[in-house]
């Protein structure tokens, strides 16, 4: 990915990342590590009911829009007209028809629900109140072909874009504040526009041939550009200082505080966003995505990789669902004018933990305060459960990757290790900054490596690597000297000693060691099960014996835990079926971990992966006890692991929910994988 930013932006854009989650200068080391470590901890989704119904008109198309708030809401019906209506109380508020009877076009409305405009193919505009259905104005100077239609923030400009980069802006009395009419794009393409506040814009354009993404916005303190990758035909929204670009199931938001926007992915393809808007700047905001089976929240400043979900009914391709997050609402309508409000339970919390802690985290850091980084640090020393759904990560760990990637200025990756190491040399009691310096010098020396395969790694990268993984083993060997250190200690010794091709005679003291002092933090035992694969240089059955000992030795459900953690982390090599006959893995005693796992806290990926395990292993008292947990936690959340195939899900839920096996289980070919192909398109 390619981007250019100026950096005057800097200073505005952080202090909108931070302020999400303000500190008071009061509060105390132990204030902090409570208020962070609450944070952190998974709750189940809060559940939607069915606040209200009502019915339209008949739908033409897709042709429907909504407030921010969920107020108002604007359809073109199937008998050419136009109508607004207020949701709260499900009725009318006034039905007019467009110039010339038009019915084909792009329909908006604006984020306060007070104004809508619809645009036609013809080369027109018009602006209507949404409450009476006035007509406040036609504009009908604009001569090329209009690809989008929106409104700015505030509501007061109304503008539209044309398929070779045109842009049109007016507001709403009719004088048109710019008019770019002359051709950027010498070929037509998809353009999507956005306002995301004053004097704020941003442009992505499609192209198909390149499977590229052209994205471009402007600001008052600078530009800047960025190549995204197409999944699907683009589309933009904006909030107050910032934009998503969303394609397929990935989105990008921009301009961040400097660095390419950043990107992450949804679990299911998605069909609509909105930004809340939020004035208290003690609060977070929030994106709200609507996709093919329900809905994602996210934090707008620091997305996770998997964020909260939220589902208030089955995928219907026809059936549109919109986010209202400034309500906390969603709406879904049917084609036939079926409408049903969606609403949080009294006194629900929206609480997408790494959003919350890692925006947290961030604002102690750059309030210096790394004496709450130092406590929150021994606070999860030995927790195994992670901030984020990652099979990879424990809180501790990503609590080491975020001051590792922690920049208050722009600092280059040699940069970046020299701050650490200075913070290293200031406070070197604290062990956090100690593996975050040691983190960064193997990410160094790996990324020069690259992903490839080893024959295409160049001699400088090869040299790079030995040289900053050497640099990673000085960093915390002295830490090796002390009585105790934090069990990820011995997670670093391990990515060590696999890049550096340590014996097992040299590396077999410290396993010793940290099954001594630390036998319950899996995440060390995944990655000596790992490396203790024959590709590594192991042995066939040293996995599987490594991680029996261990889970022999903790006992019981936390053994169990222990034993499929090591499982899940060398599924990457294997699939399940061959975990059990060719690695060794004990099926029963696997499935019980699995099982345990869920059981542990919420985790909509973990669930969804273990019903397909255990399904295909034909376990139904496993599949059973994680079925109970989708419904107690009301969580009917499809992961793309199912690829989309509902009828498989809902069989599986019928066969995994009832009391005994109606039927002798169908053992399922087809191997859950962290990343399964998507439809080519989004229906």
């Amino acid at each position: 990915m390619k981007a250019f930013f100026q950096l005057p932006c800097l200073g505005l854009f952080l202090a909108l990342a931070l302020g999400t989650s303000q500190l008071r200068a009061e509060e105390t080391t132990e204030e902090l590590t409570a208020m962070i470590d609450r944070l952190s901890q998974r709750v189940p989704a809060p559940a939607f009911h069915v606040a209200s119904t009502f019915q339209t008109p008949a739908r033409h198309g897709e042709l429907l829009d909504l407030s921010i708030d969920g107020s108002r809401m604007v359809l073109m019906q199937a008998d050419k007209k136009l109508s607004t209506w207020d949701v709260d109380q499900g009725k009318k508020l006034a039905e007019f028809a467009a110039k010339d009877d038009a019915i084909d076009g792009i329909l908006k409305i604006s984020r306060d629900g007070k104004w809508v405009a619809f645009a036609s193919g013809q080369k027109w505009v018009q602006l209507w109140e949404v409450d009476s259905g006035k007509l406040v104005h036609t504009f009908d100077e604009i001569p090329w072909k209009i690809d989008d239609l929106g409104f700015s923030q505030d509501g007061e400009l109304v503008y539209a874009s044309g398929t070779q980069k045109q842009l049109w802006i007016a507001k709403r009395d009719g004088e048109v504040v710019q008019h770019q009419s002359e051709p950027v794009l010498e070929e037509e393409h998809r353009v999507r526009v956005c306002n995301f506040g004053q004097d704020r814009w941003a442009t992505v354009v499609e192209h198909e041939d390149t499977k590229t993404l052209d994205l471009t916005w402007e600001t008052p303190e600078g530009n800047g550009q960025a190549e995204l990758p197409r999944r699907n035909p683009p589309n933009i929204a904006g909030g107050l200082g910032f934009f998503c670009v969303y394609s397929g199931n990935e989105f990008f938001l921009a301009p961040m505080t400097f660095g390419d926007p950043f990107h992450s992915i949804t679990l299911q393809y998605i069909r609509d966003l909105r930004i809340s808007s939020v004035e208290n700047s003690n609060q977070a905001d929030y994106i709200w995505m609507s996709t093919w089976s329900g809905a994602e929240i996210r934090g707008s400043w620091r997305p996770s990789r998997v964020g909260q979900m939220i589902v208030p009914r089955n995928y219907d391709f026809q059936v549109l669902l919109i986010p209202a997050p400034n309500s906390k609402r969603m709406i879904s309508h049917e084609p036939n004018g079926q409408t049903t409000v969606y609403a949080l339970d009294e006194g629900a919390e929206i609480r997408p933990s790494a959003y919350r802690t890692q925006t947290l985290l961030g604002s102690v850091m750059q309030n210096k305060r790394y004496d709450a980084i130092e406590a929150i640090g021994k606070v999860w020393e030995n927790r195994n459960m992670p901030i984020t759904e990652d099979k990879f990560s424990t809180a501790y760990s990503e609590l080491v990757h975020i001051v590792r990637e922690f920049r208050d200025v722009p600092r280059n990756d040699e940069e970046q290790a020299a701050w650490l190491a200075e913070l290293v040399e200031k406070y070197p009691e604290n062990d956090v900054f100690r593996l975050a310096l040691a983190s960064k010098y193997q990410s160094i020396g790996t990324a020069a490596r690259g992903t490839g395969y080893a024959y295409k790694v160049t001699p400088e990268g090869w040299d790079t690597l030995e040289k900053y993984i050497q640099k990673s083993w000085e960093t915390i060997e002295p830490m090796l000297e002390r009585e105790h250190v934090p069990p990820e200690t011995f997670v670093e010794v391990i990515f060590i000693a696999r890049y550096q091709g340590w014996s097992n005679e040299r590396l077999q003291p410290y396993l010793d060691r940290a099954l001594e002092e630390s036998p319950t933090y899996a995440r060390i035992w995944k990655q000596a099960g790992y490396s203790s694969l024959p590709r590594w240089g192991g042995a066939p059955g040293d996995t599987e014996a490594l991680a029996a000992k261990v889970a022999d030795q903790v006992g019981g459900t936390e053994g169990d835990i222990i034993y499929a953690e090591v499982a899940r982390q060398v599924n990457t090599f294997f699939d399940w079926q061959e975990l059990v006959d060719e690695v060794g893995f004990d099926q029963d005693r696997l499935m019980r971990g699995m099982v345990a796992l869920c059981e542990r806290s919420p985790d909509t990926f973990l669930e969804n992966y273990s019903l397909i395990v255990a399904r295909q292993f034909d376990d139904h008292a496993a599949a059973h006890k994680i079925a109970t947990l989708w419904k107690e936690r009301n969580h009917t959340y499809v992961h793309r692991l199912w690829k989309w195939d509902l009828d498989k899900v809902n069989s599986t839920l019928a066969w995994a929910l009832a009391d005994e096996p109606p039927m002798p289980a169908e053992v399922n070919e087809e191997e859950p994988s962290q990343e399964k192909e998507a439809p080519a398109e989004n229906p």
